[in-house]
This record gives C-alpha cells, structure tokens and sequence, in this order.
C-alpha cells in the first residue's frame, strides 16, 4: 500500500473534506490529542468521582456523536435549566446552586430538592455540535465586536451584541454556549467537566472550575494534563466540511440566504487566526424568541437572548434551536421570531422555488 506523506500536502488545494481527513491523520500523531480522544469517549464511574453532585451524562461522547465523536446530540439528550422569573413578570431570579437540573442524578446524592418546588420557568437545552470548536477559538475577539450593532444603527431591526465576561479582572468576549458564557475552549473544557459530569478539575482562578466536591474521591478529580489533553483533542475535531453540490438551485439558494438577511446574523465567514473560518454565525447574541418568552437569563444575557448557533454541518444536527423545538429547517426558519422576524417574514413571502433553493443550500452545510 503506498504511504501518504502529509507533510507535503497542501491543504487548501484538497478542499474541505480532503483537509479535514488530513488534519485528523496529523491530530492522530499529537500523543495528547490520543489522550484527549480517550478521554473524550471514556465512560467514567462513581469510583471516578463522576456524579457529584450531579450530572447529565456519563462520558462526553455520549451527549456529542451525532454524526460523529464530538458532534451533536439527539432531542432526548436535552438538558433542563430552571429558575424563577414570578410568572414572567420579573425579574429573573436564579435560585440556590444554579440553573442545571441534573437528568442522571445518582440515588447516592443529597439534590437540592426545594429548588424545583420553587422555580416556574424551566428551559430546554440542545447539545451542541464540537466540530470546528478550535477554529472558533482562534477567532480573535476584535473580529466577533466588529458586527456588533446593539442599538440597531443600520436600523434593519437585527442588534447583536457580544457577551462580555469578567475573568480574573479581565473583560474576554465570550465564543461558546447557548448563552456564549464561556470564552475559551480550555474554560469549556473545563465547564463541561464539572457541570455535565461532575468531576472536579485544578482551580486555574478563571472561574470555570470546580477543585473539590462533598464525595469520597481525591480532588482534583482530573488533573491539569488530562484537562489539557481534552482540551487538545476538541482543538482537533476539523469543521464540517460542505457536501459540495454543483446542483445549480444550491447556488440560488446561496443567493437568497443572503437576500433575505439570514447572512446578517449567520455570517458566512470571521477572520481567525490561522484564516477564514466558515461557521456562518457572527458568535454575537440575538433576541430571536417572541415578545414575552420566558426562559433563563444570565448578566449580558436575558431570556430570549442566544449566540447564533454556526451553520457548518447543519444537516447533520437535528433537531434545531435551543431546545430543539424543530425537527426540520423550515421548522426552524419558521421559528425565528423577536430580532429574526422581517427575515422569516422575507422567507415566508419568497416563491415556492426560492425557499426550496435556500433548503437545498442549507443541506449542502
């Protein structure tokens, strides 16, 4: 068989999917991407310190492998979060321990047990897809600002602002999360491992870690290199590549995702450190929910309020929105309502052939 000498392939010149089977051979040498992978799809267990004080999942794969390790998560893999906003006439107020509300409880476990008796606004949660999560972490913050438009200047109704997070005295722009809370892959790593699976990390004064729990197990439960390592395989996961149709309505499709203003919030390309990154998402957050929704909000990010999910691989991740109330894209065009609706208006208003042509390019993502 003959061998394939990576280093001497130029990568742009083997489109998307050629790139990205050459970036997971080259991923594949990186003995900490190894490490990170294991970790990634390793089952943990109580002995572990897995579950305390609680947890959605027992493992990263088993809410991220839709339709590969890291991708996204079926509809019955939805994480709740809950609060109290006084029947939706305010203010939102979190209650003890936070919003999460552990689905894999384990029975050994004391759960804060009056805190759903006094929430009554409760919200869904979709799993992300991972793929291309390092790409967006080169987007430098600059590029992410500069499609701001909070007081909606160009008066089209669309005001994305950035989240900004304080981190060590430091404002960082938030990247990841439904609510673009976390602002570094590494803190995500670090974030998921407490909050999904409930295993204690080494506190790097960041605030995304958790050093000790109240179970029998050595803290920190995963030391620094193993956070590293996860890290360091999530970095590596390539970004969805195009399916690349030549059929022409995919053009046209192209064409009227732009027309229409999808592009305004889903922009097709932020500048990154290592080049252009095709997410279709400008990472800023949006208001796309109905006047009156009620659901969770955090400082810089009141109920309704959503990064824009990137676009790249969309069909390979449904259900879609948050909480993935839409099962088909139309369902989530039809969705997008608050800062979105002269945009679904738009869609709704175009022929019959034009909404089938921005499907069909939609399912070339």
């Amino acid at each position: 068989m003959a061998s394939l000498a990576l280093g001497s392939l130029p990568l742009l010149s083997l489109g998307l999917a050629g790139a990205a089977v050459v970036l997971l051979l080259q991923a594949a040498e990186d003995p900490a991407v190894t490490r990170g992978r294991e970790l990634f799809d390793r089952s943990f267990h109580r002995a572990d310190g897995l579950g305390t004080p609680e947890m959605n999942g027992d493992s990263c794969r088993a809410c991220h492998s839709d339709p590969v390790l890291g991708g996204a998560g079926a509809l019955e893999l939805n994480v709740t979060r809950f609060g109290r906003d006084n029947n939706g006439l305010g203010p939102f107020v979190e209650l003890p321990g936070g919003q999460g509300l552990s689905k894999l409880r384990p029975p050994h476990v004391t759960y804060r047990e009056e805190a759903p008796m006094q929430a009554d606004c409760f919200e869904q949660r979709q799993p992300p897809s991972l793929l291309g999560i390092g790409l967006i972490d080169s987007i430098p913050a600059a590029a992410i600002v500069a499609n701001e438009d909070p007081n909606d200047l160009d008066g089209d109704g669309i005001r994305g602002v950035a989240r900004r997070l304080t981190v060590q005295g430091v404002i960082e722009i938030g990247r990841f999360g439904w609510k673009a809370q976390i602002p570094t892959l590494h803190d995500f790593s670090h974030d998921a491992l407490v909050q999904e699976l409930g295993l204690t990390t080494p506190d790097d004064g960041r605030g995304f870690a958790i050093a000790s729990d109240g179970d029998d197990i050595a803290d920190p439960e995963l030391n620094a290199v193993q956070v590293g390592n996860l890290t360091a395989f999530m970095a590596s996961l390539p970004a969805p590549a195009r399916a690349g149709s030549t059929d022409p309505m995919v053009a046209l499709g192209q064409q009227v995702f732009t027309e229409i203003g999808c592009a305004k919030c889903h922009v097709p390309t932020l500048q990154g450190l290592g080049g252009p990154v095709p997410l279709f998402s400008d990472l800023l957050l949006h208001n796309v929910m109905a006047p009156g929704y009620r659901g969770m909000a955090e400082p810089g990010a009141g109920a309704g309020m959503f990064r824009t999910p990137p676009l790249w691989g969309i069909r390979d991740t449904a259900p879609y929105m948050h909480d993935g109330r839409a099962e088909t894209l139309t369902a989530a065009i039809l969705a997008h309502d608050g800062e979105a609706v002269a945009v679904r208006t738009n869609f709704q208003l175009r022929p019959q052939a034009d909404r089938d042509a921005l499907l069909r390019f939609l399912g070339d993502l």
